[in-house]
């Protein structure tokens, strides 16, 4: 019994040892801040991995920035040309339509032209009345005579009648030449103006349909074309 109960007593007496609770005191504080230290270094470790943390997020923010400053760049080098290709487009077409404009006018005035009437020349009717007037007094003077002027006179009347007759075919002739080459001008312009307007269409297609420019070119087409139309009547009723 002495044996079994001799360790525990041991025991028991070294615990109330002044001695082993201090060194026993001891242990447990260097176990104490054994602990604090690690727990001090794993609060660092965390706080360092949260800062690399925000740090990678910092530098995923500022390239998304610069992704996007370099996208608005881009964009803004792409409007900046096709607005230059607008502007070199818009003034293509606007010298297109002034040539156009130009033909335009070119059969507008010719046909005004045809269509005043022409003053009828007075010199033929006045010699026709002299030769008349000189058949008379031919005749008066000498019936013999008379009768040979009047028949040179009849002869030279109707002469100056053909050759009226011819002039005023070879006349016609020439005006229905020169209407036919002024109409052919004038389909070449309503081709001309329907290839602008198909260049026009091709524009709009491309979000420039409320460009205030591209609205102007519209216009002007439109007013060249009712022009176009109004000469093609005149043309037809002078044909």
């Amino acid at each position: 019994m002495f044996k079994k109960g001799l360790p525990i007593l041991l025991a028991s007496m070294l615990v109330a040892s002044p001695a082993f609770a201090a060194k026993h005191d001891g242990a447990k504080h260097v176990q104490k801040s054994q602990f604090v230290v690690k727990k001090e270094e794993t609060k660092k470790k965390q706080e360092l991995a949260k800062r690399k943390k925000e740090a990678a997020k910092k530098r995923q923010e500022l390239a998304k920035k610069k992704k996007e400053a370099a996208k608005k760049k881009q964009e803004l080098a792409k409007k900046k040309k096709e607005q230059q290709m607008l502007k070199n487009k818009l003034a293509e077409l606007n010298k297109k339509l002034s040539k156009i404009e130009v033909r335009v006018n070119e059969v507008t005035i010719a046909l005004e032209a045809f269509s005043t009437p022409k003053e009828q020349p007075t010199a033929e009717p006045t010699q026709l009345q002299s030769e008349h007037t000189t058949e008379e007094t031919t005749q008066v003077v000498n019936e013999q005579n008379s009768v040979a002027v009047t028949t040179q006179d009849n002869a030279t009347v109707t002469t100056t009648e053909q050759s009226i007759v011819v002039q005023d075919e070879d006349d016609e002739a020439e005006k229905q030449e020169e209407l036919d080459q002024w109409f052919g001008k004038l389909i070449a312009a309503s081709n001309q103006l329907k290839a602008v307007k198909n260049e026009i269409r091709a524009l709009e297609k491309k979000v420039y349909k409320n460009d205030v420019n591209v609205q102007a070119l519209k216009e002007k087409v439109k007013a060249l074309e009712e022009k176009v139309q109004q000469n093609k009547k005149k043309l037809l009723e002078l044909l």
